[in-house]
């Protein structure tokens, strides 16, 4: 049944805005923008411009590195990033500006600057600082880990988030909660509610946890991941061609477990040797994970 709309055409002055005057506290890069301590990032800034009464008017701090981060984030093109900062009042906000404006706050030949002021090094650093407040303030406490080896049968696997068949809720800790906002969905880390995305990026992170490991190795044994066992898991329910909703529920849980799991492991590993061994996408893939696995 269609019921035909004589109305076609909506006015942009029609069309309804949910935000109600106020922007949601808990979306991706509101958080974020209360992570970056944006007091140091300008006292790094004006370093790199030399006479500040010389020559025009410079972007501000927060606008020039919440742009790159942006661009970084979501893998866009300079031209790209203005085209989307423009549509988006969150990016707006974490760029520092007061107001939602509909016209472009700054050119994409401005983003060559920006990038010659924030060295690597730098951003590298900062992206350590990040993952460690990420991790502080949304994390739960971390339990016990134990040497990866994955076929010994004596150690069991996690349990799964949020608790499967015949588990107890007191076997079953809370892993938090997803942040789902497409809005401002990176477009490398999809949303975690498809059991082959959960795969993918429990993979990912197992890359992160091999490379992050790679100084450690002979002095210390690598956490475990239990990938074997995940990966069985997860053909045990991807290969079935109509699976029920429970075997499906299961093995989202199942996924989600490993998947944080591996954060805390990526975490600790950070602790010890930083993140400047993880390449630029895995650095992507970890904030894009960071913000979607937040826990209570």
């Amino acid at each position: 049944m269609y019921a035909h709309n004589q109305n076609q055409i909506i006015m942009p002055d029609e069309f309804f805005l949910p935000f109600e005057g106020r922007l949601n506290p808990d979306n991706r890069w509101v958080v974020m923008a209360s992570l970056i301590p944006w007091a140091e990032v300008e006292s790094e800034y004006i370093k790199q411009l030399g006479d500040t009464n010389q020559g025009s008017r410079a972007h501000s701090a927060r606008l020039a590195l919440g742009a790159l981060i942006i661009k970084e984030t979501l893998g866009l093109s300079d031209a790209e990033t203005v085209e989307t900062v423009t549509e988006n009042p969150y990016m707006q906000y974490f760029l520092g500006l007061g107001a939602f404006k509909d016209k472009p706050p700054f050119d994409a030949s401005s983003m060559t600057h920006f990038r010659k002021r924030f060295d690597a090094a730098y951003i590298n650093t900062l992206n350590e600082r990040m993952v460690r407040m990420q991790r502080t303030t949304s994390e739960s406490p971390d339990t016990a880990d134990t040497p990866d080896d994955d076929d010994n049968p004596s150690n069991p696997p996690p349990p799964p988030a949020g608790g499967g068949s015949g588990q107890s809720k007191q076997s079953s800790p809370n892993q938090g909660k997803l942040m789902l906002d497409a809005t401002c969905a990176p477009a490398d880390i999809q949303y975690p509610t498809d059991l082959r995305l959960l795969n993918t990026a429990r993979e990912k992170l197992e890359a992160m946890i091999d490379t992050l490991h790679t100084p450690f190795v002979g002095r210390a044994r690598k956490p475990r991941t239990y990938r074997k066992k995940a990966r069985k898991q997860y053909l045990a329910v991807a290969k079935q061609r109509r699976p029920g909703i429970g075997t499906v529920r299961q093995g989202i849980h199942q996924q989600l477990g490993y998947v944080g799991r591996n954060l805390k492991h990526v975490s600790a590993l950070a602790d010890k040797n930083g993140l400047a061994a993880l390449s630029p996408s895995q650095y992507r893939d970890l904030l894009g994970l960071l913000s979607r696995f937040r826990t209570h």
